[in-house]
């Protein structure tokens, strides 16, 4: 019998001190206890006892009187037949040898024992060791366990030894090398619990380390990566890395990483290690990074971490806070870092985060730039307060065009004169972007709205709202250009313009994550207003779905509530909305663009006897158009509120003075003319004067500009009026028509809704 081997090889080394998985002991016992060589496989990662098994294996044969032959290169195989050949690392092998290896083997001319880290890339190993198997089953080497370690001691297992091997067991992951390092450590205080175990660990780290250094470069960053972040295991391409590492003895199966190896690692990383890793996005956890730099700082670290914040904060701004944060503790500069923390808080809807950011950045001693003054003005707006949102800018003038037509949005507001007239800075030639010009048209529309000439400014503001989706910007501002075009087409009467407008600006993601439970909001409004109820409520639902509400957010959302239990549920069932309804008023100071949701207000509380907790918001919203010039565009919609709720009130005083608002407005808004007009036809009814004819168009006219639950109430009304049963028919399949789930009976007594109360004559 010829055995054959590398000159390594020689040395037989002490088996007994080997840390070996039972079932390969066993294997191995009963190879060398066999009277005939069979062939073997003995696979096992770096450190796991490879070698030395083979060399027990090589002195067992040729103590029975082989005469080993060390093989070279091919020529040097033994010709004999029955020789045995032990090979150390076949993976290192040419797939010359490994093919004429294989060869002999299926000839049964040679036996072949080898040794080989696991999952080899060559086909042709891998073929040999299928043959080999098919004689024996490979002994498997690298991992151990409980029952391993503690039939490796020879001792009997009490509670505090299964204690201290099972500690053991956790840090070193049942790696074996590292396993048999740690019980050679521990000596014979491993069954006794008198061990320290942070000083073997401490002792371990220096070994690992060395273990560590001498690997190839890229499979160290790569190491190092996942003990760092072992998430990344997961990531699409790690799986060569983790095989690497765990062939090189470091990792568990899968890239799980080792306890012990871990620590060894993060205890000698240094900044610029760490920032190595980073830049080569091996590690991308805000939190490994930060954990790993303990109280060190880095401007390098920082500006890493500041720059993948910036990319991740319109994709995922929780992500991007994290980054943020652990840019602050890394050492970034506090001037760098407020603004974008803002940003981060105000796309998750943090509105209290965002304003603590923007308050910090605005108290430093650098007079702040445009986009801070966006920022504080945006935050004060969805706060509810307009005003100060405004004053904001009037605090700082801002500069740029852009933040100039935020500006005019906040002013505009809160009813203060148009910014525009103030000295601008001098004008710099800029190439038109898509952002620019949806801010220029916004500016130029939302201007025109405010005149009484016939440009009201929709199509500039449609324009707006569709360049500024298409820009994908998600800066902060104090009302979306979608928002304000669809509140152009409400006070027009063209409800179906603004949905499709919100739909539009929804499908596209106007404005980012902070943007979508305003336009959802909106969107329910838009369909309360259309009669379709199950739109409202599922848009109402998505909106107020996984986050809180801002004050101005909040205000809208309970407009909507109110207006679906008003219109389409039992009367009984709207008080307690109001109850839970009327805090939200409390914190908001009106503007401009919230003129819809107080004009549902203000309905609701006539309707439940409590039109006192409106009139301080109705007295700001009075001076907020006042102050603009009385826009016949904007005060239309909350004048015929004002109307309705006078008559649910029975107070002909304060109708008279909407009816007139009205008809001073109708020469310059054809909404605020058909209001007039079904004001008129309205009056006549309450004083019982029933047209039916005139009460069916201005009912079918008040549905065409988006009022159809008015139209069907007036309508209801003239029934109520009228004795000729014919007309009494007509009218409620009028009401019927526009309102399918009005509730429309037979005259009956009156109420407070229905009944008659002194009313001024039409010419009033």
């Amino acid at each position: 019998m010829t055995i054959t081997t590398t000159p390594s090889d020689a040395a037989p080394g002490d088996l007994d001190a080997l840390l070996l998985p039972r079932v390969a002991r066993t294997l191995l016992d009963a190879s060398i206890a066999s009277s005939e060589p069979a062939p073997l496989a003995v696979v096992g990662t770096a450190g796991s006892g490879k070698s030395r098994v083979l060399r027990r294996l090589f002195a067992a044969l040729r103590a029975a009187g082989a005469h080993p032959v060390a093989l070279t290169h091919l020529g040097e195989l033994p010709a004999a037949s029955g020789s045995v050949v032990v090979v150390d690392d076949a993976h290192l092998l040419d797939d010359r040898t490994l093919t004429a290896l294989a060869d002999r083997l299926r000839m049964g001319t040679l036996t072949v024992v080898l040794s080989t880290r696991p999952d080899p890339e060559s086909p042709t190993l891998r073929a040999l060791i299928e043959d080999i198997e098919r004689h024996q089953p490979p002994m498997l080497l690298g991992h151990v366990s409980m029952a391993d370690v503690t039939a490796h001691l020879g001792v009997e297992a009490t509670d505090a030894s299964r204690a201290c091997v099972t500690r053991v067991l956790e840090g070193t992951g049942g790696l074996a090398w590292l396993t048999a390092e740690a019980l050679m450590l521990h000596g014979d205080a491993v069954c006794d619990g008198r061990c320290d175990h942070d000083e073997i660990s401490g002792s371990l780290a220096d070994l690992v380390s060395h273990r560590i250094d001498s690997l190839d470069p890229s499979l160290r960053l790569a190491v190092e990566a996942l003990c760092l972040d072992e998430r990344a295991a997961l990531d699409a391409g790690a799986g060569p890395a983790c095989a690497a590492g765990y062939d090189a003895g470091l990792l568990q199966r899968g890239g799980r990483t080792v306890p012990l190896v871990r620590d060894a690692v993060r205890a000698r990383l240094t900044p610029d290690r760490l920032l190595e890793l980073y830049s080569a996005r091996l590690v991308r956890d805000a939190a490994s990074v930060q954990a790993l730099l303990g109280d060190a700082t880095d401007a390098r670290v920082a500006s890493a971490l500041l720059a993948d914040g910036d990319r991740e904060l319109s994709r995922d701004p929780a992500k991007a806070a994290e980054l943020y944060a652990a840019a602050d503790r890394a050492g970034a500069a506090p001037e760098k870092l407020a603004l974008r923390q803002a940003r981060a808080a105000w796309a998750r809807g943090d509105l209290d985060a965002a304003g603590s950011f923007v308050d910090r950045l605005l108290a430093g001693p650098v007079a702040p730039a445009d986009e801070a003054l966006d920022m504080a003005a945006a935050v004060w707006a969805m706060r509810g307060d307009m005003e100060l949102g405004a004053q904001v800018y009037r605090s700082g003038i801002p500069t740029t065009p852009e933040s100039r037509a935020k500006w005019l949005i906040a002013a505009t507001g809160a009813g203060h004169p148009d910014p525009a007239r103030l000295p601008a800075p001098a004008a710099t030639r800029t190439i038109p972007t898509a952002y620019g010009v949806s801010l220029e048209l916004l500016s130029r529309g939302l201007r025109a709205t405010l005149d009484t000439d016939d440009h009201d400014g929709l199509q500039d503001l449609v324009r707006a709202s569709e360049m500024y989706t298409a820009s994908g910007s998600d800066f902060p501002l104090p009302e979306l250009p979608a928002v304000i075009a669809a509140l152009v087409a409400l006070h027009r009467g063209e409800a179906a313009v603004a949905q499709r407008v919100l739909d539009a600006a929804i499908a596209g993601e106007q404005g980012g994550s902070w943007a979508a439970p305003r336009l959802l909001l909106w969107r329910a409004w838009v369909a309360v207003q259309r009669e379709h109820p199950v739109e409202a409520e599922n848009a109402l639902r998505t909106a107020t779905a996984g986050r809180p509400l801002g004050a101005r957010d909040r205000l809208l959302a309970d407009a909507v509530e109110l207006g679906l239990v008003r219109r389409n549920g039992q009367p009984s069932e709207l008080a307690p909305v109001w109850q839970r309804a009327q805090q939200s008023l409390l914190r908001v100071q009106v503007d401009l663009f919230t003129l819809v949701p107080l004009g549902e207000f203000a309905v609701s509380a006539a309707r439940v006897g409590e039109i006192a907790a409106v009139r301080t918001s109705l007295s700001q919203a009075e001076r907020v158009l006042a102050d603009l010039g009385q826009p016949a565009l904007w005060t239309a919609s909350l004048r015929w509120a004002g109307l309705h709720a006078s008559i649910l009130l029975g107070s002909p005083e304060e109708l008279t003075v909407h009816a007139r608002a009205l008809r001073a407005a109708a020469e310059h808004s054809p909404l605020a003319a058909r209001l007039a007009r079904a004001g008129r036809v309205w009056t006549d009814v309450l004083t019982g004067a029933v047209d039916p004819d005139a009460i069916e168009e201005a009912s079918a006219g008040l549905a065409a500009c988006g009022f159809a639950w008015d139209g069907a109430r007036l309508a209801s009304h003239g029934a109520s009026k009228a004795t000729d049963r014919r007309v009494i028919a007509r009218l409620l399949a009028c009401a019927r028509q526009l309102h399918p789930r009005e509730r429309t009976e037979a005259p009956a007594a009156p109420t407070a809704d229905t009944g008659p109360i002194p009313l001024p004559v039409r010419g009033s």
